[in-house]
Formats: structure tokens, C-alpha cells, sequence
């Protein structure tokens, strides 16, 4: 039979003990390991192949291994989020290709 020759090698006693401690050693590190409780949630949004190819490009400049586009995304808001009321205002109307409309000439004169 082609099986024949197949036993359990004696492996001697130290290196039963070193393999023995490296798989409980394993297990321990598992076993105290903490479930993390951020929650993520998956959103589907569009992007146009150029600010999806800019996204990218970010992630490449900004030369960290760990970053990812949702990381590229979150530093994007974390960046608007410091922009005052109408800064804010003034990059979304330009990115919509609206030019910023003053306030006193927006608001209705009382006569």
C-alpha cells in the first residue's frame, strides 16, 4: 500500500515543547484579542472617472501603506469641516459652477 511508509516522527522531547509553546503562545494572542466596536457602514455614492482617478492620485501622493480611498475621503471632510459657513459655501457653488452671490445683493431690500 502507498501509505505504508507514513508514520508519526518522534520528535524529540524539546522540540515537542518548543512546538507545543509556540501554538499555546498563538492561541493566547488570539484569545486576548478585543473585538473592536467601530461600526462601519457601506454607502454607494458616484463619482466621475476624474475625481475617482483624483482620489487615487491622493492616495499614491500621500505615500502611506495603510491609507485607502475612505481614508482619502474622511481627511477631504475633516479639511472642509474646518472652512467657515461661507467658504464652505463659496467651494460647493464653485464646484457646482455657480459663482458665490453676495449677501446683500441674495437678500430681499425692505422698501
Amino acid at each position: 500500500m502507498a501509505l505504508k511508509g507514513l508514520k508519526k516522527e518522534n520528535l524529540a522531547p524539546k522540540e515537542e515543547v518548543a512546538i507545543n509553546d509556540f501554538i499555546s503562545g498563538a492561541t493566547k494572542q488570539v484569545q486576548s484579542l478585543t473585538p473592536s466596536n467601530a461600526k462601519f457602514q457601506r454607502y454607494t455614492f458616484s463619482l466621475t472617472d476624474e475625481v475617482s482617478e483624483q482620489i487615487d492620485g491622493l492616495k499614491v501622493r500621500c505615500r502611506v501603506a495603510r491609507a485607502n480611498r475612505s481614508v482619502i475621503l474622511k481627511a477631504a471632510i475633516h479639511q472642509l469641516s474646518k472652512l467657515s459657513n461661507e467658504e464652505l459655501q463659496a467651494l460647493i457653488l464653485s464646484e457646482l459652477g455657480m459663482n458665490a452671490i453676495p449677501r446683500e445683493q441674495g437678500k430681499d431690500k425692505k422698501r
